[in-house]
């Protein structure tokens, strides 16, 4: 690839696509400058957005509608942002410890909850999963704040050895129980917008075993533990590999990845290797999920649809922000090919498409039919694969090309 593809395919892979005019302004500065302030943007100087619920009601709502409300906040928060990465990090994480909107009621817990992963998203590994463990959204939603020394809850103790550390087949029953005891004495205080408190009479203080390591007893001697055995951090440079070179990714280069990782746990020099690799050549196809679609399609067109139209099509793809559908995260990416899946993603590029009014380099290169200016303004330098442009340049209307080419199978995989 030369350094404009180079450039095309980290934004389509990790950065939610390219704005207008984004793709010049990356190509001036180099692909190492722009790989420096993806990974580390307040080091480089890039300006952070502002808070996008700093409006929205923070307080207990039973219905729906402060959550539609921030959907739509974030998301636009991400189409005008700086810090693409830093975005698509929160998206990652939000999958990996996935959290419910349908469970935790009150909006602020979990508008502060996708902040943190935001936040803490390119840090250290074993500072994220401290500040998740005493999340006041990750308490309510797996019952931590019921959690006592007389009656230790193992929700969250669970899944955090199976699914946010070191996986199946690495811990015993033992192991649950002994990390469910040491995390007991978290509460959150709901009619005090939801503060998160320790309270030391609620807290089992017996030094346990834990993976092998004595002494543990509260909830920085779990998290040590758990952070730094061998097989989390062999999880987590899987699961980024995964997302950012693709599956069946060479072991080779994960296991090379895992070393450098489990040193530190730092985020930042891990995602910015697979990026590195990925522009060698270690990368594979993957498919692109509807929420990064979506979003690469905005930033695109400039265009954003209605608000319902977002919240059902997204429903329909089973990739919504702030409801992910159970513990274990969104669904395989196999499932975002499904019919129901298609249909909402076309549904959404027609919306997108009609919204469009703004003379973008995408609206233009349809007016003029030109599908090689089209597929560039949405990050396919190469271009469209023959059979789209022949499809697309069939349409009579630039409406129709918009969309048309949005919802193609070119855009469909990155």
């Amino acid at each position: 690839m030369d350094e404009r593809a180079q450039l095309a395919w980290v934004a389509r892979r990790v950065g939610f696509g390219l704005a207008p005019g984004q793709l010049d302004e990356w190509a001036s500065k180099g692909v190492d400058t722009v790989l420096a302030e993806l990974t580390d943007p307040d080091a480089t100087g890039v300006a952070a957005g502002p808070d996008p619920f700093a409006e929205l009601a923070r307080g207990r709502d039973d219905g729906s509608a402060p959550f539609r409300r921030a959907v739509a906040a974030w998301m636009g928060s991400v189409v005008v942002g700086s810090r693409p990465l830093e975005s698509w990090m929160q998206l990652f994480w939000h999958d990996y410890f996935a959290v419910s909107a349908q469970a935790v009621r009150l909006p602020g817990l979990m508008f502060d909850h996708f902040e943190l992963l935001r936040r803490r998203g390119l840090g250290n590994f074993e500072e994220l999963l401290r500040a998740v463990t005493t999340d006041g959204a990750m308490l309510v939603f797996l019952d931590g704040t019921t959690s006592t020394g007389h009656s230790p809850n193992e929700n969250y103790a669970r899944e955090l050895l199976e699914l946010y550390s070191v996986g199946l087949g690495n811990f015993e029953e033992a192991d649950v129980q002994a990390a469910a005891a040491a995390l007991t004495g978290w509460v959150v205080r709901p009619r005090f917008d939801g503060a998160v408190t320790f309270v030391s009479r609620r807290h089992d203080d017996t030094p346990r075993s834990l993976l092998g390591v004595t002494g543990v007893h509260d909830v920085d001697t779990v998290v040590e533990v758990v952070a730094r055995h061998p097989a989390t951090a062999a999880r987590v440079t899987r699961l980024l590999a995964d997302r950012i070179l693709g599956p069946g990714a060479d072991p080779g280069v994960v296991a090379r990845h895992q070393a450098g990782f489990a040193e530190g746990l730092a985020l930042a020099p891990l995602v910015r290797g697979l990026l590195e690799d990925g522009l060698g050549g270690a990368a594979t196809e993957v498919l692109v999920e509807p929420i990064p679609w979506l979003i690469s399609a905005v930033r695109a067109l400039q265009a954003p649809p209605r608000g319902r139209d977002v919240a059902a099509s997204l429903r329909a793809t089973g990739q919504v922000p702030f409801l992910p559908p159970n513990v274990g995260g969104f669904p395989p990416p196999g499932s975002y090919l499904s019919t129901s899946a298609t249909v909402a993603r076309f549904n959404l590029a027609a919306a997108i498409a009609e919204a469009a009014r703004a003379p973008t380099p995408a609206r233009l290169a349809a007016e003029r039919g030109d599908t090689d200016a089209l597929a560039e303004a949405l990050g396919l330098v190469a271009g469209f694969a023959p059979a789209t442009a022949a499809a697309i340049s069939s349409l009579d209307h630039p409406r129709d090309r918009l969309a048309a080419a949005l919802a193609s199978p070119d855009l469909i995989v990155a």
